[in-house]
């Protein structure tokens, strides 16, 4: 594996990312044999799921073995495989971008147009990420942009942590705090007899107060390294890539055919990005259809900078196997949920969680939904996915309790997204981390007392729009 990959899994956050996984396999293959079965099913059709109860505990011993491949075969297995796939071709375009110098012509143009407004770029890169989130829903996609960001940042003078915090940190507050996002907000109010509109005045507000505080964050971040560098978490690693990379010698000029060709692909890759996510025939299909940009225009953009084709095949192909461990961490990943599905306690465990807050004030109640998501989004990372298992059941707790419709969903979109940034059973925050060599441990220790603050926020507007019968 070459060393001056920008887009490869760094063996060290490997290997910890997956004994925290297989940790929490053995926790739940230990759990089958504690709760018994029962599953949501649609007894009459139309008339919404029920519990229904099968007993039983425990769950085979070879199938909790060979869960990682069983994955494959279960009705996540093509989604998972899609991921892989994805991760792959990223993995070979970032390369060949690299090797043919279109990573070196951005970012020098970058410096070059805002070497003396690095914070009003910082600004404008989070905003723009934020936009993406909660417009749109992009949140996978964001991994695409990543390396760039992260290059940026160290060519200011910033750290890793730096260009995670403006790409993977800012789509993920912005898919928090969704405006329009078609994959919450958008099924979740078909399911609830809501219109998107519905409500918008109060996400709007909340998008607003969480990019300030974002924006605060990683302010206090890039002036403390910039007072004492060393104590960024990767100051050595970044050291390291900043040498390899040869940064200020290759980012003090760049090639404008090479920028050109590039920013073309870019608007190519942003434009497929954004159809999948609004086209109603492609919402479905976003990431395979990304998957396919990044593969047909990295192709084009090194034919039209005159490099041959077997030569960007070669590279492509190269970047493909420095990315290809992550597809063992997506499967081990997957596989959690897999075993508690297919050991049916899944059902009984929601279940038990409901019983447990029946008949509670409207304010329990709030925070009892939060609840649900937040240890349910644990096991199922999938927006769409929670939208047909859990809405209904919280649709009809929020009824009972008198908790409005809106504020429901407010809760679901809350838990459902700031979540995706520290929860280890998430293959998109796993991918990230790895691709930047920033380990898992690392992370938590540095966002958490952010997610500390964004919980009590959440907590508190869930709260306030109860107040203000929103």
């Amino acid at each position: 594996m070459n060393e001056d990959k920008i887009l490869k899994i760094n063996k060290r956050s490997f290997i910890t990312v997956c004994a925290i996984l297989v940790a929490f396999m053995i926790a739940v293959y230990i759990m089958t044999f504690f709760v018994e079965k029962g599953m949501y099913v649609e007894l009459i059709p139309g008339a919404g799921l029920e519990y229904q109860f099968i007993g039983g505990t425990g769950y085979s011993f070879w199938r909790f073995l060979g869960s990682p491949l069983l994955v494959f075969l279960s009705e996540d297995g093509l989604s998972v495989l899609v991921i892989g796939l994805f991760i792959l071709i990223l993995g070979g375009a970032f390369n060949v971008i690299q090797k043919t110098k279109g990573i070196q012509s951005i970012i020098s143009y970058l410096i070059s147009r805002f070497k003396t407004k690095k914070y009003l770029l910082m600004y404008i890169i989070i905003l723009a990420f934020m936009l993406l989130g909660s417009l749109f829903g992009i949140f996978e996609e964001s991994v695409t942009l990543l390396p760039i960001i992260v290059i940026l940042a160290l060519s200011l003078g910033w750290d890793t942590f730096t260009g995670l915090g403006m790409c993977l940190l800012a789509t993920g507050f912005g898919f928090s705090t969704a405006i329009t996002n078609p994959f919450s907000i958008g099924l979740a109010t078909e399911q609830m007899g809501l219109r998107v509109v519905e409500g918008i005045w109060f996400r709007i507000i909340i998008f607003i107060i969480l990019y300030l505080l974002l924006c605060l964050f990683m302010t206090i971040h890039v002036k403390k390294i910039e007072k004492k560098p060393e104590s960024s978490p990767t100051y050595e690693s970044d050291r390291e890539k900043f040498a390899k990379l040869n940064m200020e010698e290759n980012f003090s000029s760049y090639n404008r055919r090479i920028l050109k060709t590039y920013t073309l692909f870019f608007v190519w890759v942003l434009a497929a990005i954004i159809a999948s996510s609004i086209i109603p025939a492609l919402q479905g299909y976003s990431i395979p259809v990304i998957a396919i940009s990044f593969l047909i225009g990295i192709f084009v953009c090194g034919l039209a900078i005159g490099e041959k084709f077997a030569h960007i095949g070669k590279m492509f192909l190269s970047g493909v196997g420095s990315i290809a461990p992550a597809i063992v961490m997506i499967a081990l990943a997957a596989s959690i949920k897999f075993i508690l599905q297919d050991s049916q306690i899944m059902g009984t465990i929601i279940k038990q969680i409901v019983n447990w807050f029946s008949g509670s004030s409207p304010i329990l109640g709030i925070l009892f939904i939060y609840l649900i998501i937040l240890l349910i989004q644990f096991f199922i990372g999938s927006a769409s996915a929670k939208v047909i298992l859990i809405i209904p059941i919280i649709s009809i707790i929020a009824t009972d309790l008198g908790i409005s419709q809106n504020i429901a969903l407010l809760a679901f979109i809350f838990g459902d997204g700031f979540t995706d940034l520290i929860y280890p059973t998430n293959p998109v925050l796993l991918i990230a981390l790895g691709i930047s060599s920033f380990s898992y441990t690392k992370w938590v220790k540095k966002t958490f007392l952010l997610q500390l603050i964004v919980l009590g926020l959440t907590v508190g507007f869930l709260i306030l729009g109860y107040f203000l019968g929103y």
